[in-house]
């Protein structure tokens, strides 16, 4: 009989252990929860300069089809006219805005999901 009683006091965990578990994953949760948020904010940030990179590859590859086919150089506005008719890589995360000026082309890409989210690049002429 006395084993049957010493058995129905030991089950479970106490209370103090039980708050010491609670104590220990809220410290760690504390610790994770900002971080992981930081790391999503890197990629996306890392996504949208992918994204302008992206943007000036277009541009380069307006320009070379340009050269061939006029063979002549096409100056920045006619390059933002190709570039803005087509969308890069058929990509729907984000819009791209394209504007000639001179020999260059201004590039903005912005997040379609986050409209505050936004990268700038200037395409620049090889002739210049």
């Amino acid at each position: 009989m006395k084993r049957k009683d010493e058995k129905a006091g030991q089950a479970g965990f106490t209370l103090i252990e039980i708050i010491a578990v609670l104590v220990i994953l809220a410290v760690l949760a504390a610790v994770a929860i900002p971080r992981y948020i930081s790391l999503i904010d890197e990629a996306r940030e890392q996504a949208l300069q992918g994204a302008v990179a992206a943007a000036l590859s277009h541009v380069s590859m307006a320009y070379g089809r340009l050269c061939l086919q006029n063979d002549a150089e096409p100056d920045g506005a006619t390059l933002a006219t190709e570039c803005g008719t087509t969308n890069p890589m058929d990509e729907t995360d984000y819009t791209y805005t394209f504007t000639g000026s001179g020999n260059d082309v201004a590039i903005t890409v912005t997040d379609v999901d986050d409209a505050t989210a936004t990268a700038s690049a200037t395409w620049a002429s090889p002739a210049d």
